[in-house]
């Protein structure tokens, strides 16, 4: 079979060849690719029709199957698609040791602390095989919990150390502020003022969790709670806060007549928030976040800015999840079993980037779009492509492995399956060409070559 060259004519008699296309017809490729050497019109894909920025992110989309690697980082990264049939089938809930294995064939798509929780997990379910991620974090928290209570309260005392400074009124609130912070860390009870917007922040979380793998029904439920939670008053009073135990009472009640009654996140929100409300003394536990977002309130009117800025320096210091293995375990080790699954596989997940941000004008096309796992893109924001170069720079060199990857895919008759133009290879291309303002010229030239038989 003769495989047709692309023109605005044929679209039909093209549409034809990709129906019947053979994947294993290594002689088909040979003959397509010598009859075309560079010109892209002989080669068995095309743009039939201008995608919208939705349509076309979904072409990429479908190549995550197919474990490309981050353009920024290099690692094979894992498919969305896949983390949400796990999810559904509560595959995290399972013994530690079934969900090691179903995560075996990912384990290069996993770096920095999710490795290292992941190892700590390996090792105990090499001796408790039966117990689920969460038991066995749950098991080894105490004695991560005591390693990261050990390098907080150096920091804590080199803070009350440069507190010393603070005028008298400041050193009297510093004084309360480190008490309360103290019956945290020691999981004492306390009294804490309830807050609308810190509801709302952590019922949204909840909400991103949910779309994540639950069923519509969840999503509905969900929804309205969220739409409920609106008709919260921003701020606590003698005056409002009749009307937000009203409002917290009627999402309870909604929350227990629906399919998420058992949800976790849900009912200890509620429950913690009425506590709240009520002005009893709950439990909380310490936060680094929320320490520092507290701290700064404290002395944000303080006039000395220097003394300000040198004391939100050493609060800084404080160990976050993504530096300290014991923060990671300690900030997780209560958190549902199915979130502490997700939020190991959330760094690896394959996601669109834009090469140029959205922000600078960047389009929804696929010559714009590049493959980047959900932490790099997270962490780029919107900055121009060459300081993300000098923020990573081995880009070129994973780049080069993002397309060698494309171009494998491409000869596996991968593109020609999905309807895919090898178009995108060479706008990819040329996109990071310009974007790195000339400085990387990826090497296509296996595209043109002849597949292995």
């Amino acid at each position: 079979m003769r495989v047709p060259a692309i023109t605005s004519n044929n679209f039909n008699s093209y549409n034809a060849y990709l129906q019947n296309y053979n994947m294993g017809d290594n002689v088909m490729l040979q003959n397509i690719l010598s009859q075309g050497g560079s010109d892209l019109k002989s080669m068995p894909c095309y743009y039939p029709i201008e995608f919208t920025g939705i349509q076309n992110s979904s072409k990429l989309r479908m190549l995550f199957a197919y474990k490309l690697p981050c353009m920024y980082s290099g690692i094979p990264m894992i498919d969305p698609k896949m983390l949400t049939r796990w999810m559904k089938n509560r595959v995290f809930s399972r013994p530690a040791s079934q969900v090691l294995e179903i995560l075996e064939p990912h384990k290069t798509s996993f770096i920095g602390m999710e490795a290292k929780v992941l190892d700590v997990i390996r090792d105990r379910a090499a001796v408790f095989p039966d117990k689920n991620i969460k038991e066995i974090l749950q098991d080894v928290e105490p004695v991560f919990k005591r390693r990261l209570r050990k390098k907080q309260a150096a920091i804590f005392h080199e803070l009350t150390e440069v507190a010393q400074q603070l005028p008298d009124k400041y050193k009297y609130r510093f004084k309360m502020f480190m008490e309360e912070t103290d019956k945290k860390l020691n999981d004492k009870p306390i009294a804490i003022p309830f807050s609308s917007y810190e509801f709302k922040y952590k019922l949204a979380k909840i909400k991103d969790d949910i779309q994540n793998g639950q069923d519509t029904k969840s999503k509905k439920v969900m929804n309205k709670l969220i739409k409920e939670s609106k008709r919260l008053h921003n701020t606590t009073n003698q005056r409002t806060i009749a009307d937000q135990k009203k409002v917290v009472d009627f999402m309870d009640l909604i929350l227990r007549k629906s399919v998420l009654k058992n949800n976790e996140q849900l009912n200890q929100l509620i429950s913690i928030s009425k506590s709240r409300l009520a002005m009893d003394k709950i439990v909380v536990p310490f936060n680094r976040k929320s320490f520092i977002y507290d701290f700064a309130r404290l002395i944000e009117d303080l006039p000395d800015k220097n003394l300000q800025e040198n004391l939100l320096t050493v609060a800084q210091k404080l160990p976050t999840s993504q530096e300290s293995t014991s923060a990671y375990i300690v900030k997780v080790a209560s958190e549902p079993v199915d979130k502490i699954g997700y939020r190991l596989i959330w760094p690896s997940l394959a996601s669109v980037e834009h090469i140029l941000p959205r922000s600078e004008g960047g389009l929804d096309i696929m010559a714009n779009f590049g493959g980047a796992t959900t932490r790099e893109n997270s962490l780029r924001k919107s900055i121009p492509f060459v300081q993300q170069m000098k923020r990573r720079p081995m880009t070129p060199v994973y780049c080069q492995q993002y397309v060698d990857k494309l171009i494998d895919l491409y000869h596996q008759g991968v593109f020609a399956r999905l309807n895919i133009s090898p178009k995108y290879i060479l706008d990819f291309k040329n996109t990071i060409w310009t974007q790195s303002q000339h400085r990387v010229n990826l090497d296509v030239s296996k595209l043109y070559s002849k597949p292995a038989a």
